[in-house]
């Protein structure tokens, strides 16, 4: 209150202030000049109003404290009530964050409350159909059971279907609290759905097929966990009967399957590519026999080419494995493709460019575009001569980074003169492998070397 008091009495006198600055400024002439005098009681009126409206926020500022402070100590005596075991009597104090704090541990005592309840009447229950064992006996073996199970458990009373205990490895699983419905009318509020997308019926569940008489029933489904997101769950049930046969409780064990659910999609995606990649690869070994077949002069010939060409194939696909089938980087790629069996001719072949990295379809096809330039230039082109070389690089061409332009130059070979027409390697690569690399290829037959310029999608 000392506080308060000062500030209101400096927040007047700061207005009495500016109200006397501003009785002199209206009482000088109209016509006058401004002297020194008005000039400084212009400063003081101003500075006293600025000095008012920052004894205002002070005093919000010490108002806005002193609800925390007050929030505060009302939280600290709520906790004090709660560990006592008595009702916490919260009233709202308009600080949110405390506010929301007090409010969860209200709904945590209730729960607390709850599982007391619950664990007290089983305990009785069960102290009565053991023939007069002790309560703490019963309530240890119990205990000792649920929580040693590597499964979530959720224990139910018949004929009502009230949920009456659920361990700690069920909340693990669900990411949240066991959801003690009291009615096996209210397990349609659990949200989980087949693996076709329909809704978990209520009467589906295990546990209301047990409660029902059924022997181990069993379900597997897509549980909503507590944080939002989705897992699934397999779910085996039992009824518990006593010595008439009747079905007194039940009892369902919950498993999370996600990693085996993930695994077997995972296994069946990858069996589904495989499928593809094989026929893929068939395909192109298909293509590449034909083309080679067409233009070959005698067996020796078209058994050469067609070789270099599946060795080719053969190294790329192994390097595609190595990536599983994923993203391959542009830089291995040009080294499986343009691998030379002798260590002079690979030294000669300078590469260089952007780290960019390729889908397993459009490096396959790329790679055997760049062996049949290679082929090309250690036959006819600037490989066929000792002073011959050539350089490749690429580099990303769009700003979207979509698009890979490769450039292709050879340079020191042999004149060279446009052939009369074109050759299997050049026909392998514009009508079958631009396609698959969704892509272009210009090749152009300059005097100083074989020039060729490649658009892939990355």
């Amino acid at each position: 209150m000392a506080v308060e008091q000062a500030l209101w009495r400096l927040f007047f006198s700061a207005l009495a202030v500016a109200g006397e600055a501003g009785g002199a400024l209206a009482a000088a002439p109209a016509d006058s000049p401004p002297s020194s005098a008005d000039f400084w009681g212009a400063a003081t009126a101003a500075l006293a109003l600025a000095l008012a409206g920052t004894l205002v926020a002070l005093w919000n500022a010490n108002a806005a404290r002193r609800r925390t402070a007050k929030a505060t100590h009302g939280l600290a005596v709520m906790a004090q009530r709660l560990k006592a075991g008595e009702l916490s009597n919260w009233t709202v104090t308009g600080v949110p964050d405390v506010d929301d704090i007090a409010h969860t541990l209200e709904e945590f005592e209730q729960r607390l409350r709850r599982k007391r309840a619950l664990l007290t009447r089983l305990n009785a229950e069960l102290i009565r159909g053991s023939g007069g064992a002790s309560t703490n006996s019963v309530n240890n073996q119990l205990r000792a059971i649920i929580d040693a199970l590597p499964v979530g458990v959720l224990l139910a009373e018949a004929p009502s279907g009230r949920i009456l205990e659920g361990n700690s490895a069920l909340e693990a699983i669900r990411r949240g609290p066991v959801i003690y419905s009291d009615a096996v009318e209210n397990y349609e509020y659990w949200s989980a759905v087949h693996e076709n997308g329909e809704p978990v019926l209520k009467e589906e569940y295990p546990l209301a097929r047990a409660l029902a008489g059924e022997e181990k029933p069993a379900l597997e489904c897509r549980m909503q966990r507590g944080d939002g997101s989705w897992g699934w769950i397999s779910v085996t049930g039992a009824p518990i009967r006593n010595e008439r046969g009747e079905v007194i409780a039940a009892i369902v064990a919950v498993t999370d399957i996600d990693e085996i659910k993930r695994a077997e999609e995972h296994r069946r995606l990858m069996n589904l590519e495989l499928h593809h990649r094989v026929n893929n690869s068939l395909a192109m070994i298909q293509g590449i026999a034909n083309i080679t077949a067409r233009t070959a002069t005698d067996f020796a010939c078209f058994r050469n080419s067609f070789s270099d060409r599946i060795q080719c194939l053969s190294r790329i696909s192994t390097l595609l494995v190595k990536k599983s089938w994923a993203q391959t980087p542009m830089r291995e790629l040009v080294t499986a493709a343009l691998a030379c069996d002798t260590a002079g001719l690979r030294d000669r072949v300078q590469i260089s460019g952007d780290d960019v990295e390729l889908r397993s379809e459009v490096a396959l096809a790329l790679g055997m575009a760049l062996h049949e330039l290679l082929a090309n230039a250690e036959q006819h082109g600037a490989l066929s001569t000792e002073e011959g070389k050539v350089v490749l690089d690429w580099q990303v061409a769009d700003s979207e980074g979509r698009k890979l332009r490769i450039e292709w130059r050879e340079q020191g070979g042999p004149p060279v003169t446009a052939p009369q027409r074109a050759g299997v390697g050049q026909y392998l690569m514009k009508t079958v492998l631009t396609r698959q690399f969704c892509g272009d290829i210009d090749i152009a037959f300059e005097p100083e070397g074989v020039r060729a310029t490649l658009t892939a999608e990355i």
